[in-house]
């Protein structure tokens, strides 16, 4: 019945959709994520199946592209950002051509019942008649959040809307516990990581505009391994772009960057394997780090498996096995094991942190999900001082984001990023504050914005429960 398809999602997520769908349902969609796919223009909108990010199909260039053609099927993951019928969110969707639509959301209504109003308006107009006489029927003055009519309107909403509660989808996973370990940098590694951070501060506020991609890779390569961040510069060296006014500065780093092969997380990673028996998957996020942790463990005798995005399906296969069956260590990059059954291990390693707490989820979710026996034990590792330290204290300590049930965090997160990703505020903080309380300060505000945020995350819950206290099963 489908032979057109459009799957709009928020961006962090376009990755894991294109991943699920091919590994659950043998579909490879293009999708905004792939590499090249703005060179293809117009004609990437064109094609029959698309997984889109929502933020580029409203965009100015794509909403008349995406919004003249026809659809069998359109879906909308996270669609509680179509809440509100004034925004581009919902005028995209409103204004698809489509013959079938399916908004998936964990949490339909936030603050008010015109959110969901609005929701099932998009989906059938006229369900819920016109917005006066909603208000009118179903809602108590004074108190948009609690509903009149209950049955009526439950009746109404059984009508286009399926609810799947943990319970009844007999999702019984065991705990998860998270420790951060904060390393003590070396004098070397200390001095590496602030002239990493200065070169990143000077670039930025001469000529930032058209660099931040690479200038937030930087920094976050810093917090990684020193292989990384050699890697980035060699590149940078041999372009012969406009960074090379830097060249003595980024000369002088890189030479430190090859000098330091002994680090103080390599030293906590030999501690732990050899007194915490049992298998470990290690994540890393460059290709660099992943080759400098597999050389110490070599160096140290620790036999390990290795996995990453550039070996081929066979080599890929053969890795695992060997991690289930022989060797204890797996060293994998962000990619790390897509479709593949990895829940006869329990305890990973964050050797270094994504910035987008979205892809830390993902990592998790690689062994704590349905198959998992024991509890979960993750190992955060950051240098003192650096970026992924200030991340950590936020996400631990302000919002205990490693004991939310899988997927709160996104919706935690959803309420405060409006357009902006995560990464992005993390960057704008450290590149714009002129000193450790500057910082302290910044990342204070934003780590109170979350708490409110995962507070008013609880509040819907409570609604969630008063609304939809019936479930709508199939």
């Amino acid at each position: 019945m489908v032979k057109s398809a459009l799957i709009l999602t928020p961006t962090p997520l376009v990755s894991q959709w294109k991943e699920e769908l091919k590994v659950k349902f043998g579909l490879d969609f293009p999708s905004t994520d792939d590499p090249g796919w703005r060179t293809r223009g117009s004609s990437f909108w064109k094609k029959p199946f698309i997984l889109a990010s929502i933020n580029l199909a409203k965009s100015k260039n794509n909403f008349s592209v995406v919004t003249e053609r026809e659809y069998d099927m359109v879906i909308v993951d996270e669609a509680h950002h179509l809440k509100n019928r004034n925004t581009l969110n919902w005028k995209l969707v409103n204004a698809l051509k489509k013959r079938f639509l399916l908004l998936l959301t964990a949490t339909p209504v936030e603050n008010n019942l015109m959110e969901l109003y609005n929701l099932v308006t998009l989906l059938k107009p006229g369900q819920l008649k016109t917005a006066s006489a909603f208000r009118e029927q179903f809602m108590t003055r004074g108190d948009p959040t609690d509903p009149r009519n209950r049955g009526q309107l439950k009746e109404l909403l059984g009508q286009v809307m399926i609810r799947n509660t943990r319970a009844l989808a007999r999702i019984d996973i065991p705990p998860r516990f998270a420790q951060t370990i904060r390393m003590t940098p070396s004098k070397l590694e200390t001095t590496l990581y602030e002239r990493i951070s200065s070169l990143v501060k000077e670039i930025n506020a001469t000529n930032g505009t058209g660099h931040k991609l690479l200038l937030k890779n930087l920094l976050a390569e810093a917090g990684s391994s020193p292989r990384a961040v050699s890697l980035t510069f060699s590149r940078i060296l041999s372009r012969q772009d406009m960074l090379l006014k830097h060249e003595k500065e980024i000369r002088s780093i890189n030479n430190i960057c090859r000098s330091l092969d002994e680090t103080s997380k390599n030293r906590f990673l030999l501690d732990l394997i050899r007194s915490q028996p049992g298998k470990k998957i290690v994540f890393v996020k460059y290709r660099g780090t992943l080759e400098h942790v597999s050389e110490f463990l070599e160096w140290e005798g620790i036999p390990h498996a290795l996995f990453h995005g550039q070996m081929d399906n066979r080599s890929k296969d053969e890795q695992i096995q060997g991690f289930r069956e022989g060797r204890d260590i797996l060293v994998t990059t962000e990619i790390g094991g897509e479709g593949r059954n990895l829940q006869f291990c329990y305890q990973m390693v964050n050797y270094d942190l994504p910035w987008n707490p979205m892809k830390i989820e993902q990592r998790i979710g690689r062994i704590h999900r349905i198959g998992q026996e024991k509890e979960v034990i993750i190992y955060n590792l950051c240098a003192t001082g650096s970026v992924e330290d200030y991340i950590l204290e936020i996400l631990d300590k302000k919002i205990n984001m490693f004991e939310m049930v899988i997927g709160e965090i996104d919706m935690v997160l959803g309420r405060i990023r409006g357009e902006r990703e995560f990464s992005e505020m993390v960057f704008d903080i450290w590149v714009s504050s002129r000193s450790k309380e500057d910082k302290e300060k910044a990342f204070g505000e934003l780590g109170t914005r979350l708490k409110m945020a995962k507070a008013a995350h609880v509040r819907t819950k409570e609604l969630d429960k008063k609304l939809f206290g019936e479930n709508y099963e199939l």
